[in-house]
């Protein structure tokens, strides 16, 4: 028999999202602070965490990012935006210090605490200015199988509060259901013209709407350079609106999977009743770990 008090792998889904979280946390030797971390974590939904940059690094990125969004010669995904300024996505593969974040040593231990397997980036946005980017939950883009394998990160590469766009959350949104495009029955973004950004802003409404019928009070996380904030899968998330969109907001996103699951993939373009899933291009053994750069210094 499997003692579900003792065991953090008796279920599929990670401990600290388990009904049993309390006894489990019971029964490790986590120290105080450990344990205080967790249940705050687990309670809420996030955790605001200090990396210990120094600022020479610090500044090694913002530069790095004017310089490749002054080339031009970057990704950016036009449909998610919500104002005139770009994010630009996957830096990782064009900056040595942007893949150096991505892999931090104190936000890799915190997550192998937080989820007891070992983690993984395998995304990274940078960000120059305020998005004003309504609610989302990360399960719409990533997942994985077994689910609720994914974290998402904010590091601030410069002091954020709600003034200049910072991080909004949903407390204990990463309670509630899941839900895919199939449940809120949106059309399949390949079926339509423009099906990516049409199917997406229905999305969007669908979740303002969740939010009004959960009577649901959002804030915004304001933290100093340098700390992150990590959430779970689920959790809602967006950008704190701002009026001027020109002011400065220099962070960087970095989303991560777990190793040791059967499946990662992007939902939004998945039909898992059907078997068919969108796969990431990533995995346990190929990630940004062990991938290089396409442009050294």
């Amino acid at each position: 028999m499997k003692n579900y008090f003792k065991d953090k792998h008796a279920m599929t889904i990670p401990w600290v999202e388990s009904p049993f979280f309390y006894e489990l946390l019971d029964s490790s030797e986590l120290s105080k602070e450990e344990k205080e971390q967790c249940v705050f974590y687990h309670e809420n939904g996030y955790l605001v965490l200090d990396l210990g940059l120094e600022d020479a690094f610090i500044e090694e990125i913002n530069r790095d990012v004017s310089s490749i969004l002054e080339s031009k010669n970057f990704t950016d995904q036009k449909i998610y935006e919500y104002t005139n300024r770009s994010r630009l996505f996957e830096l990782w593969k064009k900056s040595e210090a942007v893949k150096k974040l991505a892999t931090n040593e104190t936000m890799m231990k915190m997550l192998k605490l937080l989820y007891d397997r070992e983690p993984f980036p395998f995304g990274t946005i940078n960000f120059t200015n305020p998005t004003s980017q309504p609610l989302h939950s990360d399960i719409i883009h990533f997942n994985s199988h077994p689910a609720k394998w994914m974290v998402g990160t904010w590091v601030a590469l410069e002091d954020c509060d709600a003034s200049n766009g910072t991080l909004r959350i949903v407390p204990e949104s990463h309670r509630w259901e899941e839900y895919d495009y199939h449940d809120m029955k949106i059309a399949h973004p390949d079926t339509r013209d423009n099906g990516e950004q049409l199917s997406y802003r229905e999305y969007d409404a669908f979740i303002e709407n969740l939010v009004v019928a959960k009577r649901a009070k959002t804030i915004s996380i304001p933290v100093k350079k340098g700390q992150a904030i990590i959430w779970p899968a689920n959790l809602l998330h967006g950008g704190t609106p701002v009026k001027d969109a020109s002011v400065s907001r220099k962070a960087q996103a970095i989303h991560y999977f777990f190793k040791g699951c059967e499946k990662y993939y992007t939902p939004m373009f998945s039909e898992p009743m059907k078997n068919i899933y969108a796969d990431k291009w990533c995995n346990s053994e190929h990630n940004i770990l062990n991938c290089s750069n396409e442009v050294k210094k």
